[in-house]
């Protein structure tokens, strides 16, 4: 595990210290409504605009982990929030309840989230996990993981049963679920998740279908 990880607690005390220095709001209790790019069409499950997004919020995470200032962080939570409303354009949820849940993850699980997103429309490749071929169920959960700092395992029985278990009510966006054979990354609100599906799919958007196991690879 990296030495980066922090505790939830401390991410929410950061996290209300720098909007309060930055003169924001911290996405948290937000009114605001989703302002998806014109470009989304509703309940495309490999929205370029996801990917579009999730790239820019990806670096803007690096970069305020980097900085750690709080223009680099009110930087990141726009970008953040940009990507959450998207996601939620496209898949039918609550834009409002979907930046507040990654609001609640800490630091680690929104990057995770993120690098997953950036591979939507991914090629599924069997026992892969490389963004320049394609990746399998594990590979991808393993790839989003891995730009967080975290190692998983490349099976999917193998991830689910590291992680700490936990109930749907617990999950946070960035946890993973798993079902005999097949493991996805959790988006944090309803049964959205996001998954290298199969052959015919890819990486895409989705919800879940099947009752699941839930886990923090963070433990």
């Amino acid at each position: 595990m990296s030495t980066f990880l922090i505790s939830r607690a401390s991410v929410r005390r950061l996290v209300a210290s720098l909007a309060i220095a930055g003169g924001v709001a911290a996405g948290v209790g937000t009114t605001v409504s989703a302002a998806p790019a014109p470009a989304a069409i509703a309940g495309d499950p490999h929205s370029p605009v996801v990917i579009e997004q999730a790239n820019v919020a990806l670096t803007a995470h690096d970069v305020f982990s980097y900085t750690g200032t709080p223009d680099s962080f009110v930087a990141y939570l726009g970008a953040r929030n940009a990507t959450a409303d998207v996601v939620a354009f496209e898949l039918g949820l609550d834009p409002v309840a979907l930046r507040d849940a990654w609001a609640r993850a800490d630091l680690p699980h929104q990057k995770a989230v993120l690098a997953a997103l950036t591979q939507i429309d991914a090629q599924y490749v069997k026992n892969t996990s490389d963004p320049a071929v394609g990746f399998d169920c594990s590979g991808l959960t393993a790839y989003a993981w891995g730009r967080a700092g975290v190692q998983l395992s490349r099976q999917s029985s193998a991830q689910i049963n590291a992680a700490r278990s936990i109930d749907q009510s617990e999950a946070f966006a960035g946890d993973i679920a798993q079902y005999p054979g097949h493991v996805m990354m959790y988006l944090g609100v309803g049964d959205a998740i996001v998954h290298a599906a199969n052959q015919e799919k890819d990486v895409a958007l989705d919800t879940l279908r099947r009752d699941v196991r839930f886990g923090d690879p963070t433990g």
